[in-house]
C-alpha cells in the first residue's frame, strides 16, 4: 500500500519473504554436513598417517585438502546458525551475508594450500625421494571412497546454499586429488619412477584453483551487489516500462542478498500508484521470482519537474 513522502508515492512491498525454500533444506543442511564432517575428519588422520609413513606427498596434500574440506564445512555450519538470527533494524538484511564471506573464505584458503603444494612439490622435483607405493595406492583408495560418500551427503543441499556448494566443491577437488594419489601409487608401484609423486601434486593443485574459480567469482559479484548473471535487467525494464500506465522504469537496481535471494529497488513514473505496484510486483515475482522489492512510484508532473530541478546549474539551483 503506498504512502506519502514529501508527495513521493513510495511503497515497500510487503512481500512475503518467500524463505520457506531455503529454511527446508537448512533444517536438513546441519546434520548432512556434520555426517560429512566427522567422515572426513577420520579419514583425514588415515591419510596423514599413511603420507608420513610413505614419505609421499601427493597423498599428504590429499589429506591436507581434507583439512580444508573440514574448515569450509564448519564455515558453512557457521554460516547456517548466523544466517539465521532475526533481522533487526540496523541489519535489515538479516545476517545471510555471513554466507557469501564464509564461501569466499573457503575459496581464498584453497588458493592458499595450492600455492603451498606447489611450492613443496618443485622442491621436491629436484631430488624426488623414495616413496612406499603399495601404501600410497591403498590409503588413496579409502580416501576416494571417504570423499565420494561425503559428497553423496551433501549432494541434495549444494544447490540451495553457497557456502554449502564451497564445501561440496572441496571434496570433489579432494576426490580428484585422491583418484591423483591412486595414479601415483600404481606408478610407483609398477614402475619405480619417482617424479610421478611431485607431479601429481602440482596437477592436483591447478585441478583445485579451477574448480574453486567459479566461488570466489560469484561470492565477489555478491558482495560486489552485481547483477545476477541469470537475470536480464533490461528485459525487466522493458517489462516494466510496458505496464499500463507506467511513462518510464529508470534508476534500476538489481542484486543478491544470499543465493537465492534477490531484491530489486526501481522508481516507476505514472500517476495510478495502487493498482500500478500490484502488477508490478506480480510481474516481478511471477516472471524473474524477485519477491523483495522497493518501488518508488512517481507523478510524471512531480518527476519532471524534478528532473529539471536536477539539470539546473548550481547556482540557479539555490536560489530557487
Amino acid at each position: 500500500m503506498p504512502h506519502s513522502h514529501d508527495h513521493h508515492p513510495h511503497s515497500h512491498h510487503s512481500h512475503r519473504h518467500s524463505h520457506g525454500h531455503a529454511h527446508s533444506h537448512a533444517g536438513k543442511a546441519p546434520k548432512a554436513i556434520g555426517q560429512a564432517m566427522f567422515i572426513t575428519l577420520v579419514f583425514m588422520v588415515i591419510e596423514f598417517v599413511g603420507g608420513w609413513f610413505s614419505n609421499s606427498l601427493a597423498l599428504i596434500s590429499d589429506a591436507a585438502h581434507m583439512l580444508t574440506d573440514i574448515g569450509a564445512m564448519l564455515l558453512s555450519l557457521f554460516a547456517l546458525w548466523i544466517a539465521r538470527r532475526p533481522v533487526t533494524l540496523s541489519m535489515s538484511f538479516g545476517y545471510h551475508r555471513a554466507e557469501i564471506l564464509g564461501a569466499l573464505s573457503s575459496g581464498l584458503l584453497i588458493w592458499l594450500i595450492s600455492g603451498v603444494l606447489i611450492y613443496e612439490a618443485v622442491v621436491r622435483m629436484q631430488a624426488p625421494p623414495e616413496v612406499r607405493a603399495p601404501v600410497v595406492f591403498v590409503v588413496a583408495v579409502i580416501g576416494l571412497i571417504a570423499n565420494l560418500f561425503s559428497m553423496r551427503i551433501l549432494h541434495s543441499a549444494k544447490k540451495e546454499n553457497l557456502n554449502i556448494r564451497a564445501a561440496y566443491l572441496h571434496l570433489l577437488a579432494d576426490a580428484l586429488g585422491s583418484v591423483g594419489a591412486i595414479v601415483a601409487g600404481a606408478v610407483l608401484w609398477l614402475t619405480g619412477w619417482r617424479p610421478i609423486d611431485p607431479i601429481i601434486t602440482i596437477l592436483f593443485a591447478v585441478l583445485m584453483l579451477v574448480s574453486s574459480w567459479s566461488l570466489v567469482k560469484e561470492a565477489i559479484e555478491v558482495l560486489m551487489e552485481s547483477t545476477p548473471s541469470h537475470i536480464d535487467p533490461e528485459q525487466i525494464q522493458k517489462e516494466l516500462q510496458a505496464l499500463p500506465t507506467v511513462r518510464e522504469a529508470h534508476d534500476l537496481h538489481i542484486w543478491s542478498v544470499s543465493s537465492g535471494r534477490l531484491a530489486l529497488s526501481v522508481h516507476l513514473i505514472s500517476d495510478a500508484s495502487e493498482a500500478l505496484l500490484v502488477a508490478a510486483n506480480e510481474l516481478l515475482e511471477n516472471h524473474f521470482g524477485i519477491v523483495h522489492t522497493t518501488i518508488q512510484v512517481e507523478h510524471p508532473d512531480r518527476f519532471q519537474s524534478k528532473r529539471c530541478y536536477d539539470c539546473m546549474p548550481l547556482e540557479l539551483r539555490t536560489k530557487r
